[in-house]
């Protein structure tokens, strides 16, 4: 799942719009991508809304759990391994609507049924962890002015599938004939 990067992105852009109820175009207007180089950040206007996610590898975090699972039938095996990786969510809201936004993505983002934000994640192998810790609220100086800020860091669990070539496998075993 990690390794398609695009799709990956592109599944936690639309949980973050169905947590907002917003279509694909007002979701890019909003919704972006946190820059690899802060130095270079392009710098919106203090009183509009933007918001900016990163999806980073949480170190802190146990090691990963694996599971082996052969599949196949009639001489064929394919193994499978399946792994729980672990990452964290991190969003970071900009503007005067900032406290809104991170409220509602918090609350949204455990809903479940056709079209709600974990349901889209689920059907890619991505699992946020309930009962994320409250949004941290806070101002942050531009020039002489402050601009409001909120951040929200959601832990995932990412499921990431690792298939094998396909074996023969042994049908019946050999005979051996002991006197």
């Amino acid at each position: 799942m990690i390794s398609e990067s695009s799709a990956f992105h592109t599944v936690i852009f639309d949980a973050l719009c169905a947590c907002l109820d917003l279509s694909a175009a007002e979701g890019i207007k909003l919704i972006h991508e946190a820059y690899a180089e802060p130095e270079n950040v392009p710098r919106p206007a203090r009183n509009r809304n933007v918001i900016y996610w990163t999806v980073l590898q949480d170190l802190s975090a146990d090691p990963v759990s694996t599971v082996y699972h052969p599949e196949g039938g009639a001489g064929r095996n394919t193994p499978v391994v399946y792994t729980t990786l672990k990452y964290q969510l991190i969003i970071v809201c900009y503007g005067p609507a900032s406290e809104t936004y991170v409220r509602r993505i918090r609350h949204m983002l455990f809903l479940d049924g056709a079209g709600f934000p974990r349901r889209i994640l689920r059907n890619a192998g991505i699992f946020p962890v309930p009962d994320p810790p409250q949004p941290s609220l806070l101002y942050e100086e531009e020039g002489s002015l402050w601009r409001k800020r909120a951040d929200l860091t959601i832990q995932l669990r990412v499921r990431d599938e690792l298939r094998s070539q396909a074996r023969n496998s042994i049908n019946s075993p050999p005979a051996i004939v002991i006197h």
